[in-house]
């Protein structure tokens, strides 16, 4: 009991401090600076509905660039495929420097030997 006790002193203290701050601050301060701050509280809403907006746009015209890009293809699908693939690239036996990448054969440029430099 003793506890709630002190627990409400402090909220109650805590309240009459700040209303005694803000009445000190309005007491105090020119009628211009509190025309700035409501412009400037009024300017970070704008700009946070902006940031807002901008995001579901953006998230909007990647879906949009997406289903042109993959048509109706389910991603969950297609990255399954494609770690697949990297795994069976990477299981591939490797012989040469320029190794092909399914078969682990060697490719060669025919034009190598008259050159005598490759561009591998």
């Amino acid at each position: 009991m003793k506890r709630l006790f002190w627990i409400g002193v402090g909220a109650v203290a805590t309240v009459v401090v700040i209303r005694k701050v803000g009445a000190l601050i309005d007491n105090h301060t020119p009628p211009g600076v509190a025309q700035a701050v409501g412009v400037v509280t009024g300017l970070r809403g704008a700009l946070r509905a902006a940031r807002t907006e901008f995001s579901a746009g953006l998230s909007e015209r990647e879906t949009e660039l997406r289903h042109e890009l993959l048509g109706d293809v389910d991603l969950d699908e297609a990255r399954t495929r494609t770690e697949t693939r990297r795994a069976q690239r990477t299981a591939a036996p490797r012989t040469g420097r320029h190794a092909d990448d399914l078969t682990g054969n060697v490719v060669q440029d025919p034009d190598d030997g008259e050159l005598g430099y490759s561009f591998y």
